[in-house]
Order: C-alpha cells, then sequence, then structure tokens
C-alpha cells in the first residue's frame, strides 16, 4: 500500500496520561465517597471519552450529581494539574514523530480536549510535527466512532487506505479501523484485556510500531 499520511492518538501513545487521568478521576470523585480500581479503569474507561465515562459513572454509582456536572469538574480538576504539569512522553515517542514527519504529513487524532492536547504540544515543543490536530472538541461523536480521524483524512486529503494509525486502546482501534485506516495496536499494561482483532498489526511498544511503519513506507 502506498502511505500518505499517519494519524496518531494521544493519551497512552504518544504521552503517559492514563495514570494521571485515574488520579484525576480518583480525587473528583473522593467527596462522593467512590473509587475506580485500575483494573475497572482499564477495562471500562481506558481511551473513553470524559463525557462517556461520565455517564457511566453515573449509572454504576450512587453520585448525586449529574454527568454534565461530573465532567465539568473533571475538566476542572485536569486544567488544575496541567497549569504545574504535563504528561510526560512515551520512550520513543519524539524519535518516531520526528522520523515520521520527516518523510510525509502526519497528524493527531485524538478523543481529549484540545487544551489538553495543546498542553502537550507547549510542553514537549510538538506543534511543527503535525499538519493537523483534531481533537474531542472538533467532532459530534467521538472514539470509538470514525468521525475524528474521518476529519484528519479529509484535512489531509487522503483516504483511509492511503494512511496509517497508531493507537493504544480498543475504542481507539475501533475508531481508526472504521474509517478504513490500518492501525498499528500497542498493548501496554493498560489495554492488557482490549480486544485489537480489527487492527492490522499489534505490538508491543512504539520501537516496535517504528519499525512496522518504516518498513510500510520503504515497501
Amino acid at each position: 500500500m502506498t502511505i500518505k499520511a499517519i494519524l496518531f492518538d494521544h493519551d497512552g501513545t504518544l504521552v503517559d496520561s492514563e495514570s494521571s487521568h485515574l488520579a484525576i478521576w480518583q480525587i473528583v470523585l473522593s467527596p462522593f465517597g467512590v473509587s475506580v480500581s485500575d483494573k475497572e479503569y482499564a477495562d471500562l474507561f481506558l481511551g473513553v471519552p470524559t463525557e462517556k465515562t461520565a455517564d457511566e459513572l453515573c449509572k454504576r454509582y450512587p453520585i448525586p450529581i449529574t454527568s454534565e456536572q461530573l465532567v465539568q469538574l473533571k475538566l476542572d480538576q485536569t486544567r488544575a494539574f496541567l497549569k504545574t504539569s504535563s504528561f510526560p512522553q512515551i520512550p520513543g515517542a519524539e524519535a518516531l514523530l520526528a522520523e515520521c514527519a520527516s518523510r510525509l504529513p502526519i497528524a493527531l487524532v485524538s478523543g481529549s480536549q484540545r487544551f489538553c492536547i495543546d498542553a502537550t504540544l507547549d510542553s514537549h515543543q510538538w506543534h511543527s510535527f503535525f499538519s493537523h490536530v483534531v481533537t474531542g472538541d472538533d467532532v459530534l461523536l467521538n472514539k470509538p466512532h470514525p468521525d475524528s480521524y474521518l476529519k484528519a483524512l479529509e484535512l489531509l486529503g487522503v483516504k483511509g487506505h492511503e494512511a496509517i494509525a497508531i493507537e493504544d486502546t480498543e475504542s481507539g482501534a475501533n475508531a481508526a479501523a472504521s474509517a478504513g485506516i490500518a492501525t498499528v495496536a500497542i498493548r501496554n499494561q493498560h489495554s492488557a484485556t482490549h480486544d485489537f482483532s480489527r487492527a492490522a498489526i499489534e505490538v508491543e511498544n512504539l520501537a516496535d510500531a517504528k519499525a512496522w511503519i518504516l518498513a510500510q513506507l520503504d515497501a
């Protein structure tokens, strides 16, 4: 296949943010006597947009506020976190971005809010790598729906079969696959139980993802 663009997920793929997101959720939920285990978060909420996570939490637990109010509490707490901290890079992320961006257009496709993505791009100085950035704020239907990937393809001017996506969750991999994109799924400690059957290939880390991607580009 002729590859004309590469699309990257954000949380868990380029930055190690999932542990921070879980910790932030614990702070938000603590006043209501609710705690989410590592396994519950990984199985149910990893790669899931904030709004959908809040809906599910309100269904599972006796939280005395609306899901919309819970979303706002999570966003406020995340903004407070990002004022003094940043999500650390996954090992190999910057090298992979630099290599890919030197060869063809790349895009960032995330289910997170734009303020989270901007914080990462600012803190790691990654703005110059990406031709386009699509966030959860830019689409009506977030992952696992394909809307964000379809929007990125449109902005890049390429077809799904002309792109590769890199994801680390079942939700994200399904979103990319539904957009017709060959997907590299990274099974990490958080996504150990996720179903990656729709991905083109499953790898263990970004180094393995890089090797596969470069092989496709050089084929």
